[in-house]
C-alpha cells in the first residue's frame, strides 16, 4: 500500500539571504544573456523535470509556474511591459544555469533547489502571474464564435481593453502588497 506524507520546512533568515543572493546574481547576469537562450534553457529544465521518473510530484507541479512565466513573456497578445519582462527574464536566468545548488541528476532531490527557487519566483511575481492567468482565461472564453468575421474583428480590441484593465489591476496589487525579494 502506497503511503503519502508531507514534508514541511522553513527557510531561516540566512537561508533566505542565500537565495536572495542567488536571485541577485542571476539578475546581474541576465542582462548579458540572450532572452531566447534563457527561455530555451528554462524549457529544457521543464522537459527534464517532466521526463525524470523519480521526480517528486510537488516538483513536477511546481514547474507549471515556470511554464506560465515563459508563456507570459512569449505571449504577443499579453504584451508584458518592458520592466516586468526584464524582471521575469532575470528570475528565469537562474533556471538557465546548469550549475545550481543540487545537481539535477541526484535522484529525488536534484530538482529540490529549483522547486524552492520556483516558489520564490512565484511569490515574487504573484501579481504578474495573477494578471496573466486572468488574461488567458478571458481570451480563451472571449468569443463564443471565434470563426465568424464579426468575432475576429472584435477580439483584438477586446484583448487590448482587457489587457489595459489587468495591467492597472496588477499595478494596484503591487502597490498594496509589494514583493520583497529583489
Amino acid at each position: 500500500m502506497a503511503q503519502n506524507f508531507k514534508i514541511s520546512f522553513s527557510l531561516g533568515e540566512s537561508d533566505v539571504a542565500y537565495f536572495r543572493k542567488l536571485f541577485r546574481n542571476a539578475r546581474k547576469t541576465a542582462a548579458e544573456q540572450d532572452p531566447g537562450e534563457i527561455i530555451t534553457a528554462v524549457q529544457a529544465l521543464i522537459g527534464r523535470v517532466r521526463q525524470t521518473k523519480k521526480t517528486p510530484k510537488f516538483v513536477t507541479e511546481t514547474v507549471t509556474v515556470l511554464e506560465d512565466l515563459v508563456r507570459m513573456i512569449q505571449d504577443e497578445d499579453y504584451e508584458l511591459p518592458k520592466g516586468p519582462r526584464a524582471e521575469v527574464l532575470a528570475a528565469l536566468s537562474y533556471f538557465a544555469n546548469p550549475e545550481d545548488l543540487i545537481p539535477d541528476q541526484v535522484p529525488g532531490l536534484g530538482f529540490l533547489d529549483d522547486a524552492i527557487m520556483i516558489k520564490i519566483a512565484e511569490d515574487e511575481f504573484r501579481h504578474e502571474l495573477w494578471g496573466y492567468r486572468k488574461f488567458v482565461k478571458f481570451r480563451s472564453g472571449a468569443e463564443v464564435r471565434p470563426w465568424t468575421t464579426v468575432a475576429k474583428q472584435r477580439l483584438p480590441q477586446r484583448l487590448v481593453e482587457q489587457r489595459r484593465q489587468i495591467r492597472a489591476d496588477v499595478e494596484s496589487r503591487k502597490r498594496a502588497r509589494p514583493a520583497a525579494w529583489w
